[in-house]
C-alpha cells in the first residue's frame, strides 16, 4: 500500500467516525465524531485531518483472526464462520476486500478505513 493515511470528505463523517487530527504542536490526536458535522465550515476544518487506512491491525481489533498466510481473516458469529479476504479485482485499487459466509459471497468492495468495516459489519449482521 503506497499511503497510510488520507484526507477524509465530508461525506464519510458519522457519528463514531474515528480520523486524527493535526494539533498546534504538530502531533496528531487521534479522535472519533460525536456528532453528525455540518457541510458549513468543513473546508476549514479539513486541513490538519487524516483518517488511516483500514490495515490487519484494525481488522484485528473488531475480533477478525488471521489465518495462517495472514492474508484471509475469520470471524466465528453464533454457529457462522465468515472470511474476510484481500480482493484484486481491479489491481491498483486500495483496500479492496471480499466477505463470505460458506461460498456466499456478502460483500466484495472497497472498505477504506476501520469506521467503515464496522458499517459494513453492522448492516450484514455480524457482530463484534
Amino acid at each position: 500500500m503506497t499511503n497510510e493515511y488520507y484526507t477524509p470528505t465530508i461525506e464519510e463523517f458519522h457519528i463514531g467516525f474515528e480520523y486524527e487530527w493535526l494539533d498546534e504542536n504538530k502531533m496528531w490526536i487521534k479522535s472519533f465524531c460525536p456528532e453528525e458535522i455540518s457541510v458549513e465550515g468543513f473546508d476549514e476544518q479539513t486541513y490538519g485531518l487524516r483518517v488511516k487506512y483500514l490495515d490487519k491491525e484494525d481488522i484485528e481489533s473488531l475480533s477478525w483472526h488471521t489465518e495462517d498466510n495472514g492474508e484471509c481473516y475469520n470471524k466465528t458469529n453464533a454457529f457462522d464462520i465468515y472470511g474476510l479476504y484481500p480482493w484484486e479485482w481491479n489491481k491498483g485499487i486500495q483496500n479492496q476486500y471480499k466477505i463470505i459466509l460458506n461460498d456466499d459471497t456478502l460483500f466484495l468492495g472497497i472498505i477504506k478505513n476501520k469506521s467503515e468495516l464496522k458499517v459494513l459489519l453492522k448492516q450484514l449482521n455480524i457482530h463484534e
